[in-house]
């Protein structure tokens, strides 16, 4: 339980209606089904680069001010009241884990001691590592609750731009070519200190003119983008479920993450029912087709909207391509292209 990083191949197996990628995979996007109401901070024209150069070029580049997200869907106080709190109100998750625990992760005893909850509890109190934490060490010391003053103070920038097109030679960033993709920057501050973070794309797409949905609407960005899906930030490194887009932030909360954003086929299973694509509405609501609706581009500056999810991982686990249990969604960065 030291930080290890499970993949989804470890998380495989039958379940009561689904595989266990699958159920991590709803959990995933149910917990982002609250960011509609977010609005961008960045917007940039399409078609503003000129094909990328194989060195990261490709088109001018794109910042948003990284925010916190008071929704509830995230995060609560003990009575379930929503924020924004006084600064010393500890904040709880409302909804961690909706399936079984035992068919995701053994029990342990250290494990359930140090969090102070049954890991089949309905609400988990937020909490972070001590001052001093070592990760190599493990779990040594009381974790701290977390307070809003603590967890409403992170800030930071999120840059896009240049591109690595996929030129056919094997690029995956395993060495056979190099990454591909477009190039994020994520610079974290103030973040909850010793922090085991995850990032996360999730797409948002323009509506056809004749849909019925609307910015009214739930999951219904103001801008009138529908939620289709999320996507791990990086590279997807083949079917074992690995993924670069964990990192952990300092004694003072700073950190981040810089790596190229590959293009392919979303990681988020929104529904139950294949394709699963989009979370809301049907495909015919949208102006990308269907086939279009279940990928994130190679050039993150081809979709029409997306957020930049900061997920702090309370039990300090990472989950490969899926956002797992026990994590609450804490900030996000949002552009519209």
């Amino acid at each position: 339980m030291n930080g290890e990083k499970r993949t989804g191949a470890e998380t495989d197996g039958p379940m009561t209606a689904m595989s266990r990628r699958g159920a991590l995979g709803f959990l995933g996007v149910a917990g982002f089904a609250g960011l509609s109401s977010t609005t961008a901070s960045a917007k940039q024209r399409k078609g503003n680069g000129n094909g990328g150069n194989g060195n990261g070029g490709g088109g001018n580049g794109a910042s948003a001010e990284i925010n916190v997200l008071p929704n509830p869907n995230f995060i609560t106080n003990a009575a379930g009241e929503v924020p924004p709190f006084d600064p010393d109100v500890e904040l709880f998750d409302p909804a961690p884990v909706s399936i079984p625990l035992d068919e995701i992760i053994e029990g342990s005893e250290e494990y359930d001691s140090t969090l102070g909850r049954s890991l089949n509890d309905g609400k988990h109190q937020v909490v972070r590592p001590p001052a001093g934490y070592d990760r190599e060490e493990g779990y040594d010391g009381s974790w701290a609750p977390v307070t809003w003053g603590e967890y409403g103070a992170v800030g930071g920038t999120a840059t896009v731009g240049g591109v690595k097109p996929d030129n056919g030679n094997g690029g995956n960033g395993n060495g056979n070519g190099g990454a591909t993709g477009t190039r994020v920057n994520i610079n974290v501050e103030n973040a909850l200190p010793n922090g085991q973070y995850t990032i996360w794309v999730v797409k948002f797409a323009a509506l056809a003119d004749d849909s019925d949905l609307g910015p009214s609407d739930p999951f219904v960005t103001p801008a009138g983008n529908g939620l289709v899906g999320f996507h791990n930030l990086g590279q997807k490194f083949g079917d074992d479920g690995d993924s670069e887009n964990d990192f952990t932030v300092d004694e003072n909360g700073d950190g981040g993450i810089r790596v190229f954003n590959e293009g392919g086929d979303l990681t988020g299973i929104p529904g139950f029912n294949e394709p699963g694509y989009p979370f809301v509405g049907e495909a015919d609501d949208y102006e990308q087709s269907a086939d279009r609706l279940s990928e994130i581009a190679n050039d993150l500056r081809e979709e029409d909207e997306i957020h930049f999810v900061g997920a702090f991982h309370y039990d300090d686990q990472v989950w490969g391509v899926y956002p797992g249990p026990w994590h609450v969604n804490q900030f996000s960065a949002v552009f519209q292209f």
